[in-house]
Formats: C-alpha cells, sequence, structure tokens
C-alpha cells in the first residue's frame, strides 16, 4: 500500500511541475534570451565603442599636447577645452593643460586659476588634487590664509607629497599675514613631515633660520627655566 501512495505522489508532483513549466515557461525563455542579448551586447558592441571612445580621446589629448608645445595656443586650447567638457577620466589632466594653455598663450591667470578650481577635488583622482593645489597657488597672493584653508580642504592632511606641498603653502601664507608663530610650527612640522619631499625640507629649514622666534615664545624660555631652578627647593622644604 505504501508503495501505491508514494506513486501517486510522484504522479501529483509531476502534474505540478509540469502545469508550472507550462504556465510559466515563457518567462524562463525570455530571461534566457534577455541574459544572452544583454552578454551579446556588451561583447560585440559596448565593450568595442567604448574602446574606440577612449582611444579617440587619447589621440585627442596627444594632438592638443602637440599643439601646445608648438605654441599653438588656440586649436591647444579648444582641444583642451572640449577634453574637459567630456567629464571623462582624462579631464582632470586636460585641466592641468587647458590652464596652462590660458597662462601662456594669453596671460590669462583668472581664467587659468578658474579651470583648475572647477577641476580640483581635495578628494578626488591625483590630476585633481593637482589641480586643487594650483589654484591654491595661484591664489596666494589675493586669498586670505582662512580662505587658502577652505580651499585645499582635505589635501593639507593628506599624508603625501601634494598634502605636503599644502602645508607648505599655509606655512608661507602664515607668515605673510604676520602670524610667525605658526608660521615656525607649520615650517618645524615640515621638516621632519615623512611626506615631504627633500627640497621642501631644505626649505622649511630656511624659512625656520630666517623667521624670528616670536617674543613670546622667547619670555616663556627663561620663565620655564626659572621654574625648574625653584621645584628642587619646594621639594627640599616640603620634605616630599
Amino acid at each position: 500500500m505504501s508503495d501505491i501512495f508514494e506513486e501517486v505522489d510522484d504522479s501529483l508532483r509531476q502534474d505540478k511541475i509540469e502545469t508550472a513549466w507550462k504556465r510559466y515557461r515563457l518567462f524562463v525563455y525570455g530571461g534566457a534570451a534577455l541574459l544572452i542579448g544583454a552578454v551579446a551586447l556588451n561583447e560585440f558592441v559596448l565593450h568595442p565603442h567604448f574602446a574606440q571612445v577612449r582611444a579617440e580621446r587619447a589621440k585627442a589629448f596627444e594632438q592638443a599636447a602637440t599643439q601646445l608645445a608648438d605654441g599653438d595656443y588656440t586649436d591647444a586650447e579648444a582641444g583642451f577645452e572640449a577634453l574637459v567638457s567630456e567629464e571623462s577620466s582624462l579631464s582632470p589632466l586636460a585641466a592641468n593643460y587647458l590652464a596652462q594653455t590660458l597662462y601662456e598663450g594669453n596671460g590669462d591667470a583668472a581664467g587659468a586659476t578658474r579651470v583648475l578650481e572647477a577641476s580640483g577635488k581635495a578628494d578626488g583622482t591625483p590630476f585633481e588634487r593637482l589641480a586643487l593645489l594650483k589654484a591654491a597657488y595661484a591664489k596666494a597672493d589675493t586669498a586670505s590664509l582662512a580662505e587658502l584653508e577652505t580651499l585645499l580642504g582635505d589635501l593639507k592632511e593628506e599624508e603625501s607629497g601634494l598634502g605636503a606641498l599644502a602645508r607648505e603653502l599655509i606655512a608661507a601664507k602664515a607668515f605673510t599675514e604676520g602670524d610667525t608663530a605658526r608660521a615656525r610650527t607649520a615650517y618645524n612640522r615640515l621638516k621632519f613631515d615623512a611626506a615631504a619631499p627633500q627640497g621642501l625640507v631644505r626649505r622649511a629649514e630656511i624659512a625656520l633660520a630666517a623667521i624670528p622666534v616670536p617674543e613670546e615664545a622667547a619670555a616663556e624660555e627663561p620663565a620655564d627655566e626659572a621654574a625648574s631652578a625653584e621645584a628642587p627647593e619646594t621639594t627640599e622644604e616640603t620634605g616630599q
């Protein structure tokens, strides 16, 4: 009897499977066709298309760079502007070259600064961070220390060569604004900054030799010495 019941259960399961298959097979076929079509589209259409686009951008960049080197600033500017406007992975690099073209070709420092500032990002690619640092250097003479710090954002805290250069710019601006204490502190830290290039470390040493020690700091040193000299006497009097 148990065998009969098992056969009946098997028949019912098969009937349910056949019914479900007849009901949903079109969806299964459709899903499989979509998957195969998506793979084929990516392999034979999208991938070759994007590869061609990247190759064309690289060629356009090379042509604009050659025009810049040859002094053909008008065509170089047009080429770099087109690459920047596309907002591709090549755009930040093109923005750096566009700023150079504007400055060298037309003496347009303001335009170059705008391009660099628009492209610069403290948390972006190396070329975006480089553009931001260049923009800060371009604005260093007219911007305040607070404005430079805001512009540089997190870049001035980054443990890298670009971050060290940003910190050097902040130190120089602090000295320009008369905050010698902050300038000396910043340059002192740059002397021992593991991320700072050797040339920057040397400049920090030269700056420290040239910047006078603030009077407040010089006045504190004798006071500290006096306090340390009085400490043993106090110990003897208290017996502690």
